[in-house]
């Protein structure tokens, strides 16, 4: 099997684990897009509740509740909960992906550590094929601000060419990130960052967000585009189009607000 067009899509829908099941079938009424998740223990149930066939994303590692899990079970037992909830498939690739690093994570160099949490959590989802796969903020934006373009690169080759996905990374530094990338020659298949007419979360400003999405070659998806729910939804996608986005996130919130 190949990997999805690179084309990112136009809409990605954020669900989390306090959505509401009412929203989420309405939002699913229509063109659905993509539907984003982000590994939680809450994620199975959020699953069991979409229909057969839609798209999906998701956005690894969930860096908090994995540290919680190595915490209180340890990281064997913490790998063997998610193993069992992942399915054998799922399993298989697991034990593949960490034998293929495993000089890396023995080093504790990041090109062997991020592939192999990335694959964790893609094994606790525990469901078929992905759309794509998102590298989480915190990680992207530690490994950018360590000048660590290399495991970048290598981790967008990884969920290509292992998990038969697109690749993308989740960035709260839109504005560094692209210009970065650029003078690196990584290219991932697209990057998710706040863009928004207020400037929210656009850092190191929004003046420096715009021009460098207006620059970028990488596709851009915007996220956080009504501002925490300060900008109405129709105003937030309308600047994100006028500013090239390629798609956008939005969240259960922001449909349920446009109604």
């Amino acid at each position: 099997m190949s990997p999805p067009s690179s084309a990112p899509p136009a809409r990605f829908v954020a669900v989390g684990p306090s959505d509401r099941r009412e929203h989420l079938a309405a939002a699913l009424a229509g063109e659905p897009g993509v539907v984003l998740v982000r590994p939680s223990p809450a994620t199975p149930a959020i699953l069991a509740q979409l229909p057969a066939g839609v798209p999906l994303a998701a956005v690894v590692p969930d860096l908090p509740q994995l540290a919680r899990e190595v915490g209180e079970q340890g990281a064997v037992r913490a790998a063997l909960a998610r193993l069992r909830r992942g399915g054998v498939g799922n399993s298989l690739a697991l034990a593949v992906t960490v034998l293929r690093h495993l000089r890396d994570v023995a080093r504790q160099d990041f090109r062997g550590i991020v592939p192999v949490m990335m694959a964790l959590d893609r094994a606790g989802l525990g469901v078929g094929g992905l759309q794509s796969v998102v590298l989480a903020a915190p990680l992207t934006d530690l490994l950018l601000a360590a000048g660590h373009g290399e495991c970048l690169a290598h981790v967008a080759t990884f969920v290509r060419r292992r998990m038969r996905a697109q690749s993308g990374l989740e960035t709260l530094n839109l504005g560094h990130l692209l210009p970065r990338l650029a003078n690196w020659g990584v290219t991932p298949d697209f990057v998710i960052g706040p863009l928004n007419p207020r400037g929210f979360r656009m850092k190191p400003s929004p003046g420096a967000v715009v021009a460098a999405v207006r620059r970028s070659s990488t596709p851009v998806i915007a996220s956080e585009i009504t501002a925490g729910g300060t900008v109405p939804l129709a105003e937030g996608l309308e600047h994100a189009r006028s500013l090239g986005a390629a798609g956008v996130v939005v969240t259960l919130d922001d449909l349920a607000a446009s109604r």
